[in-house]
C-alpha cells in the first residue's frame, strides 16, 4: 500500500507540471494581434464587420471576447482554421460612440487566446434631419418662426421646435429618420420629432 502511494505522488508530481505547461503552451499558441472595423462610422442599424486578427503559431484551440461598447458581449471559440481571422458582424440601434474590445477568454475547456486586448472605436450617427421646404438655409430641423428647443438636436435626431404659444403649425412638417415620430401641440406651441 506504501509503494503504491509512493508511486502515485511521485506520478503526479511529474505529470501535473507538464500538464499545466502544455494547457499554457495552448493558451499561448494563438495571440490576438489586431482589430479592424469597416466602415468605422455607421448609422443606427446598419452592420459593421469586425475582424479580429489572430497569430497562429500552433494549432487553434482558444476563446475571444467580444465587448460591444453598450454593456453587451459575445463569446466566440476559436477551434478550427477557418475561425481564424474571427469575422463577426454588428450593428447598434441608437446613435453614439462604441469602444468594441477583443479579449482572450476560458470558455469551458478552451484556454484564452493570448496577446494583449485589442479596441476600436465605432461611431454610429443618427442620419440628417430632414426640414420642410419652408426652413431658410441653416434654421437647422425647425420651420420658419419657430426656433430649436433648448436640448437641440440629440444623438438618436430627436428634437424640439418651440414658438409662442398658439403660432399657427406649419402646412409642411418636418420630416423625421428611422424610428423617431413626428409630434406637434399648437397650444403649446411645440412640435419635432422623438421616440
Amino acid at each position: 500500500m506504501k509503494n503504491n502511494t509512493r508511486l502515485l505522488a511521485t506520478w503526479a508530481r511529474r505529470t501535473v507540471p507538464v500538464l499545466l505547461l502544455a494547457a499554457s503552451g495552448l493558451a499561448s499558441a494563438q495571440l490576438i494581434s489586431a482589430i479592424q472595423v469597416a466602415p468605422a462610422a455607421a448609422k443606427p442599424g446598419e452592420a459593421v464587420t469586425v475582424t479580429v486578427q489572430l497569430d497562429v503559431m500552433s494549432g487553434t484551440n482558444c476563446g475571444v471576447r467580444m465587448h460591444w461598447g453598450d454593456g453587451s458581449t459575445t463569446d466566440h471559440k476559436i477551434n478550427q482554421a477557418k475561425d481564424v481571422p474571427l469575422v463577426v458582424q454588428r450593428s447598434w440601434p441608437r446613435a453614439g460612440s462604441y469602444t468594441v474590445k477583443a479579449e482572450g477568454k476560458t470558455l469551458g475547456m478552451l484556454p484564452k487566446c493570448g496577446g494583449s486586448n485589442r479596441e476600436v472605436l465605432v461611431t454610429v450617427s443618427a442620419p440628417a434631419v430632414a426640414t420642410g421646404g419652408n426652413a431658410p438655409t441653416g434654421a437647422g430641423p425647425c420651420p420658419a418662426g419657430w426656433k430649436l428647443g433648448k436640448g437641440g438636436v440629440s444623438k438618436n435626431g430627436a428634437f424640439t421646435c418651440t414658438a409662442k404659444a398658439g403660432t399657427a403649425l406649419p402646412a409642411e412638417r418636418p420630416s423625421c429618420q428611422g424610428e423617431l415620430t413626428y409630434f406637434e401641440n399648437g397650444r403649446r406651441g411645440q412640435l419635432g420629432c422623438r421616440l
